[in-house]
């Protein structure tokens, strides 16, 4: 049984490659591979390293960005090119050499567990920690600290999830190593 499940893991992973190398720069099909999915009318570039157990809904925009386990990005996110230079003589990027390059200078790093509700917005340069909710239509701007939940336009941290005690107990359990079952299971003892 575990050879087949190799076996299968491997032509999974090749047929990965292949879409990969024959499509563009972006991905533009359901994608599940390490339980992660990405509906097909998302645009995520190649560059996007996304772990596990994590889904993009539809109609989502992302860029060079790395995504760890266990995240939920909700329709409508973007994730996206911003970096025009403001200090050069014109902002328009058909005066970049390299588009691309240019307009995605920083990553932005999304850790575990987090949750990017409907219509948000995230520059390139911003880290979201661990356990944190941005709240639909928000504009974030910042890095958002862990278990923080952040709204509005520029994104505010309005509270944090738990109260110090249940983030030490969460911490120590460190559920978003494992797989789904193992997880589910810590989840429910916390």
């Amino acid at each position: 049984m575990k050879l087949i499940n190799t076996i299968i893991q491997i032509l999974k992973d090749l047929l990965i490659f292949f879409l990969n190398f024959f499509s563009n720069q972006y991905r533009k099909y359901h994608f599940y591979y390490n339980n992660v999915i990405i509906k097909s009318i998302d645009k995520v570039s190649k560059d996007t390293i996304i772990w596990k157990y994590t889904y993009i809904w539809y109609n989502t925009n992302i860029t060079k960005t790395i995504i760890w386990n266990y995240c939920s990005i909700a329709n409508n996110v973007s994730i996206w090119m911003w970096e025009h230079d403001l200090n050069k003589i014109s902002t328009n990027s058909i005066f970049y050499k390299n588009q691309y390059k240019e307009l995605t200078k920083n990553d932005c790093i999304i850790w575990n567990d987090v949750w990017i509700w409907v219509d948000s917005i995230i520059r390139r340069w911003v880290t979201i920690w661990n356990w944190a909710i941005i709240w639909a239509n928000s504009f974030v701007n910042k890095n958002i600290p862990p278990y923080a939940i952040a709204v509005w336009n520029p994104a505010k941290i309005i509270k944090y999830r738990f109260n110090k005690e249940k983030i030490e107990k969460i911490k120590k359990s460190k559920w978003w190593k494992y797989n789904k079952i193992k997880a589910e299971q810590i989840i429910n003892k916390l």
